[in-house]
């Protein structure tokens, strides 16, 4: 069995920016030359998913506008109260980037990985499916792994 895997960096623009990455991981894998296998891609920060979705405007208006109304992002969030918060700050009590209770509760909705079977060296996505990273939060720059294994 081979396994190779590949990282890469992206700066998102804004919060619920679409960063379509399937023709990398078409690459990725025609370039592995396996033949059979998975490619699994994983996202490696706790405010930005991975999902497979069709790529159409409607479609990510409508999840934008769908997690808005699901998860606000001015509702109280116990992670955004640095009175209570003790864990995981690197930041001070102005800063910002702490203040993202919402973006972590639509990452545990939506999750950080998908894993897409490889069948005679191509990935067996669906005629309108369309692989993303998903920035929840801010603009940031992010890092995206991408495992291939197989023969």
């Amino acid at each position: 069995m081979k396994i190779l895997n590949k990282n890469i960096k992206v700066t998102t623009q804004k919060s619920m920016d679409f960063i379509d990455l399937t023709e990398e991981a078409k690459e990725f894998v025609k370039l592995s030359q396996i033949k059979n296998g998975l490619l699994a891609i994983h996202s490696k920060h706790t405010t930005m998913a991975i999902r497979i979705n069709e790529s159409e405007k409607g479609i990510r208006y409508d999840i934008r506008e769908l997690m808005k109304r699901l998860i606000p992002k001015g509702m109280y969030y116990r992670h955004n109260d640095l009175e209570v918060r003790t864990e995981n700050l690197v930041c001070d009590k102005d800063a910002s980037d702490c203040i993202n209770g919402h973006s972590h509760c639509m990452h545990f909705l939506m999750g950080n990985s998908e894993t897409i079977p490889v069948v005679d060296g191509n990935l067996t996505l669906g005629r309108w499916q369309r692989i993303f990273a998903l920035e929840l939060d801010c603009s940031r720059k992010r890092e995206v792994e991408m495992l291939v294994m197989g023969e």
